[in-house]
């Protein structure tokens, strides 16, 4: 990756919403995991590993930074949804088996277009089209990431 694209992702990251900070780690975390499985495919093994560390290393992340006093419910099943994958991502490791990888990648593009979803419903709620920043509504909880 260039220098450019690299500072342009740390920039992104450090002025990135917290909910735009969660889209951006499903991201990351999907775009590893891709790259994992290429690598797997084409036999090189020692990035294929680093690549699935990365995006574990993700994945185990948004577990740590569940919030399960205002996330409640959701927050439980993304726990056990995020461990899931984890264990999937120890057996791609262990048999060198990118289908165990694939279903991880689908899981994380259905809850990124979720993220998303709900993320663009707070902020046409809010009347805050394409401002960074959400306010949190009351009563209602976003659960994953940093929530």
């Amino acid at each position: 990756m260039s220098y450019g694209i690299r500072k342009y992702r740390t920039s992104q990251a450090n002025t990135a919403s917290r909910e735009d900070l969660l889209i951006l780690l499903y991201e990351g975390a999907i775009r590893f995991l891709e790259r994992s499985v290429f690598e797997l495919d084409a036999g090189n093994l020692s990035e294929h590993k680093m690549y699935l560390r990365r995006g574990l290393a993700i994945i185990a992340e948004l577990q740590s930074t569940l919030d399960f006093d205002k996330g409640g419910e959701i927050s439980m099943q993304l726990f056990d949804l995020y461990g899931f994958m984890m264990e999937q991502l120890s057996l791609a490791n262990i048999r060198k088996d990118d289908q165990y990888i694939l279903i991880v990648i689908a899981n994380l593009e259905i809850l990124l277009e979720g993220w998303r979803d709900a993320v663009r419903q707070v902020k046409e709620k809010a009347g805050l089209h394409g401002v960074a920043h959400v306010e949190q509504v009351p009563g209602r909880r976003l659960a994953g990431g940093a929530y």
